[in-house]
């Protein structure tokens, strides 16, 4: 069985009218999924607390988590806070209007993290998806691309200090380049970070290139493969069985994380990729899909 992390107060992460993040993409699947697919034994919905700041210094600064809790409080509230935002966010977090309670959903969104390293780690389940998560922008003292704090960040190191695990890999499939992640992990050889995005010279975060590789012990355990505009299912398809399988074979991890976002389909607004919605189910992409199956199923 899968376990679902999910709350309704994750609709709170909502930058407010005129910004492109709003609170309706925490309520499209979740109903998609109740009107489809019933519980039973396919999956069970589970809910998760929000952290505290005690939790979220593992992968932020104090001063930083200070600004960031006391900005969008005040904003959600409609009140003006005297602070130096841009020293803390680039523009695209700048909430144009009242937000919603965004930093309190932040932290939800953490809190789902930790709820899914300790169910795998404590086998009550062998996979774990928490919804809205995937926060891979989002730096240890700055935030950025809509991300405040990184989920998936704070999901290897928690897995680092409190199950001492020694091979981890991160997997971002999203559209964007994971800059915040990589620069987490730069310098650490216990975990691979793989991260499949647009061409970085066409699209934000201009991060993400072949030759960010890693370094110093983390050398070589950084690995880009960014994709040109249009890329579809072939190419995909070839970078997992050429890089992927290959290295996830070698380095066998004691767990995956995977940070997938929808964005590479043909139609995003923000991206330039050519998946659709048949993808991976035609020209071998069955076996691609099976091979990779096999390789979740780890230790």
């Amino acid at each position: 069985m899968i376990a679902i992390l999910y709350r309704q107060e994750l609709k709170e992460y909502d930058f407010g009218p005129g910004h492109p993040f709003r609170s309706d993409r925490y309520e499209i699947f979740p109903k998609f999924l109740r009107e489809n697919l019933a519980q039973d034994k396919n999956y069970q919905v589970l809910t998760a607390e929000p952290v505290t700041d005690k939790d979220l210094v593992l992968i932020c600064q104090k001063d930083y988590i200070d600004f960031t809790r006391d900005y969008f409080k005040a904003r959600n509230l409609d009140r003006e806070f005297n602070g130096y935002f841009f020293k803390y966010h680039s523009s695209d977090n700048f909430p144009p209007v009242k937000p919603g309670r965004l930093e309190e959903a932040a932290r939800i969104i953490i809190g789902q993290a930790k709820l899914a390293c300790d169910l795998i780690q404590q086998k009550k389940f062998k996979k774990v998806i928490s919804l809205g998560g995937g926060m891979h922008h989002a730096k240890s003292n700055y935030g950025e691309g809509f991300c405040l704090y990184n989920d998936v960040a704070f999901a290897g190191k928690y897995l680092l200090k409190e199950y001492k695990l020694e091979r981890i890999l991160i997997l971002d499939t999203d559209a964007h380049a994971g800059n915040g992640t990589m620069e987490y992990f730069y310098q650490e050889p216990r975990i691979l970070f793989i991260d499949l995005h647009q061409d970085p010279r066409a699209l934000y975060p201009g991060k993400g290139f072949v030759e960010e590789i890693g370094k110093g012990r983390g050398r070589g355990f950084t690995v880009n493969c960014p994709l040109p505009p249009d890329t579809g299912w072939d190419s995909y398809q070839y970078v997992f069985e050429k890089i992927i399988f290959p290295l996830t074979e070698e380095f066998q991890p004691q767990i995956i994380l995977r940070n997938g976002g929808t964005d590479p389909y043909w139609n995003d607004e923000l991206t330039q990729l050519g998946l659709t919605m048949l993808s991976g189910d035609q020209r071998g992409g069955q076996r691609t899909k099976k091979e990779f199956k096999k390789l979740l199923e780890v230790p």
